[in-house]
């Protein structure tokens, strides 16, 4: 069974927590994004001519693309003149800046159009056209006018007569993972047959190895007077293992052939949602769509069960913004946790592609527990500042303060592109909407496209477990039972299949479910090496700070066996939320200062507070 996200459209978030958080990044980041790109003249470098003085980075077009994308998506739910005016103006600059042929790239009209298509690896062109496409998609069902789609073919014409199987264009693929994403979301918006037949052929063709053991990229690096051997870039050796170290852009092998999450984090999940689309979008019989699907299947589970924190952030190893070893899940910054708030996007856009191939609670928890915890926690209460990297841990005196704006700037409008979207990461249908799922517990009211059916959703989540469903019209709900429940309670009957409880057709009814909702201590494998507990209140991870302890040395913390108690409602912002309160006690080292003593450490009793890990504060914090 296929299922199908509601439109943006067809949802109104009610709920106090999501309602703020959305409002403020549609108030307040979405504008302040937009006047930065201005400030430091990105935002027009789509009109620069060759020669310009300031030189563009190759990524910066996707900034504006991706600008534009949440814009669309906050103006759905939200008309404003003002932003209306702003997107508009940017599509004129967009259509102006497209070649004849339907190229476009600032990078490559400053530096020389005559270098276009010859690093493909490093250079983004095919990166940033993806985001273009995605805006034409949220453009588009924002305004129909077709604007921007018609550039939007173009330029899939344009990428066909340069990339495919033929022998007379380049056989290769992007270095940066994401043109496949637009090109399979323009054939689902347009049925345009040339988007999917190119976006199937980037998800295959790479990692192919050539008889001589070479690949796309060492073929292009010596068609330009490079060696792929040197150092894969002098500037970012540090990224790599080695030469040729392809794991990196997950182009070591075929996708079909992977069993492992290998390399760059954002840059694998953008590859694992396009694929999923794939295999969504192709015949049940293909044969090509059937082993990434099984490759999609092994690639979960590593991910799943060895290379995710607890906080749902991904990414363990620092030096590649991506994955190492399995089970290397270290907590400090300087350990090489780094949880990109990008690859949590990344995630959840993958497990809600995962969802509509299969209902399978699994990829609604990690969905869930991505978007409370790693996601949810890069931004901050007033929506103007941002972490890129989720640690878990901080030390004394180094705190991990958020920033208003980065060199590379894709977190802060991937925040604004997913929160405007959150809808649809909510409920899904079936083809004939005589089904509807619920994913996520978040107060919202939902209009079930073309029909007069509507879902309203009442919850305190994350504060409490209950929930009230009320439908007016005919419908069957497939409500996700979270694997956090530790006790299930509906006022109707249903049957639980693959963590989902199916109940019966409904009539103007209303619902009443209650899920067990009590502060669990979690423990990692030990694979790990973590002798370490986290506390949990159903999808939230709870994290200790000195503000909240005053006297306490946190870095010192032994959690013993004693209970965890609910403990005092605090306001985050206008929201209201709930502490927890266990005891413990702290290490007080042995007498001198040395890195090693005799002497064996000494424990003194303390009492703990613990606040809502969405609520990392700018003091020195531990997750665990």
């Amino acid at each position: 069974m296929t299922l199908f996200p509601v439109p943006i459209r067809a949802v109104s978030i009610t709920s106090p927590l999501w309602a703020q958080v959305t409002q403020s990044s549609r108030e307040r980041t979405l504008p302040s994004i937009i006047q930065t790109q201005k400030d430091l003249h990105h935002w027009w470098c789509l009109t620069w001519p060759e020669g310009h003085l300031q030189k563009p980075h190759a990524f910066w077009d996707s900034d504006i693309y991706k600008i534009t994308e949440a814009a669309c998506n906050f103006l759905v739910t939200h008309p404003d003149p003002k932003m209306l005016a702003e997107v508009e103006a940017t599509v004129d600059m967009i259509r102006k800046a497209q070649y004849p042929d339907g190229y476009i790239s600032s990078y490559f009209t400053t530096h020389g159009i005559s270098k276009r298509w010859t690093n493909t690896r490093d250079l983004h062109e095919l990166y940033c056209i993806g985001h273009l496409l995605e805006a034409t998609v949220a453009y588009e069902e924002l305004t129909g006018t077709g604007r921007l789609l018609h550039v939007a073919k173009r330029v899939i014409d344009h990428v066909a007569t340069i990339f495919g199987p033929e022998k007379h264009k380049l056989q290769g693929y992007p270095g940066h993972q994401e043109i496949e994403i637009g090109l399979l979301r323009i054939y689902e918006l347009s049925r345009y047959q040339p988007a999917f037949d190119l976006a199937k052929y980037f998800i295959l063709e790479r990692g192919r190895v050539y008889p001589d053991g070479e690949i796309f990229y060492d073929k292009e690096a010596k068609a330009r007077g490079a060696d792929p051997y040197d150092d894969m870039g002098t500037e970012h050796k540090a990224w790599f293992h080695g030469p040729r170290d392809y794991a990196y852009q997950q182009a070591d092998g075929p996708l079909v052939e992977a069993t492992t999450v290998k390399g760059h984090a954002v840059r694998a999940m953008y590859y694992y949602a396009a694929a999923t689309d794939l295999v969504r979008l192709s015949s049940e019989k293909d044969a090509d769509a059937l082993a990434v699907k099984a490759a999609l299947q092994r690639l979960w589970r590593d991910l799943v069960d060895k290379k995710l924190y607890v906080t749902g952030g991904i990414g363990n190893a620092r030096h590649n913004e991506g994955f190492e070893a399995p089970y290397l899940l270290s907590d400090l910054e300087v350990q090489g946790c780094y949880a990109e708030t990008c690859a949590s996007f990344g995630l959840i856009n993958w497990c809600q592609r995962m969802l509509r191939l299969r209902l399978d609670s699994e990829y609604a928890d990690v969905m869930e527990r991505a978007l409370f915890n790693s996601f949810l926690g890069a931004v901050s209460a007033d929506g103007n500042a941002f972490y890129y990297q989720n640690v878990l841990r901080t030390l004394e005196g180094q705190p991990k303060e958020r920033n208003t704006w980065f060199a590379v700037a894709c977190c802060p409008p991937n925040m604004a592109k997913l929160l405007g979207s959150l809808g649809p990461l909510i409920y899904s249908t079936n083809e004939d909407k005589s089904l509807v799922a619920v994913h996520l517990y978040i107060g919202s009211i939902m209009q079930v496209p073309g029909t007069n059916i509507v879902i309203e959703q009442q919850t305190n989540m994350p504060r409490d477990g209950r929930v009230k469903l009320r439908i007016e019209g005919t419908t069957r709900l497939a409500l996700r039972v979270p694997s956090w429940a530790q006790s299930l309670a509906v006022s109707a009957k249903g049957e639980v299949k693959n963590g989902y409880l199916y109940l019966s057709s409904s009539t103007d009814a209303e619902i009443k479910v209650e899920f067990g909702m009590k502060p669990e201590k979690i423990y990692a494998n030990p694979l790990t090496g973590k002798d370490e507990i986290c506390l949990v209140r159903g999808p939230i991870v709870y994290c200790i700070e000195d503000v909240d302890n005053e006297g306490m040395s946190i870095d010192n913390l032994v959690l013993t066996d004693g209970p965890v108690s609910d403990g005092q409602e605090i306001e985050i912002g206008s929201i209201k939320a709930l502490t927890l309160e266990t005891t413990g006690r702290q290490i007080q080292p042995a007498a001198g200062k040395g890195l090693y003593s005799s002497r064996p450490w000494m424990y003194g009793p303390r009492g703990h507070k613990l606040i809502p890990g969405l609520n990392l504060a700018l003091t020195h914090s531990q997750s665990l």
